[in-house]
């Protein structure tokens, strides 16, 4: 049974079907703008993330917490720092596992 209040990982891929929701997504931070960053997602796509004001980056991969505002741009309520060496190929294939077939194993 799905619970309601699951926050499910995305791709660039999934990220386009869930404007409006909460999601999951951890990116490569390519451009660091005030208030914005141009993230790779684990799929090899550009998306943007609105930030904080000052809010501090402290890796090139970060996992973050946020809303989809359009199928380019993620409103960010929280993010962790993730280790410079984090594997995007095989966190892209946890991605197409639990959202696709595999999606009731991770719920």
């Amino acid at each position: 049974m799905a619970s309601t209040d699951s926050t499910p990982r995305v791709n660039f891929e999934v990220m386009q079907r869930m404007v409006g929701k909460r999601v999951m997504l951890v990116g490569e931070v390519e451009i660091a703008e005030p208030n914005r960053l141009t993230v790779k997602t684990s799929d090899q796509a550009k998306i943007t993330v609105l930030t904080a004001p000052n809010a501090p980056y402290n890796t090139k991969f970060v996992e973050f917490i946020g809303t989809v505002v359009d199928p380019t741009t993620l409103q960010e309520e929280d993010h962790i720092d993730v280790p410079d060496n984090f594997d995007m190929n095989l966190y892209n294939e946890l991605v197409k596992l639990s959202t696709g077939r595999y999606q009731d194993l991770f719920v």
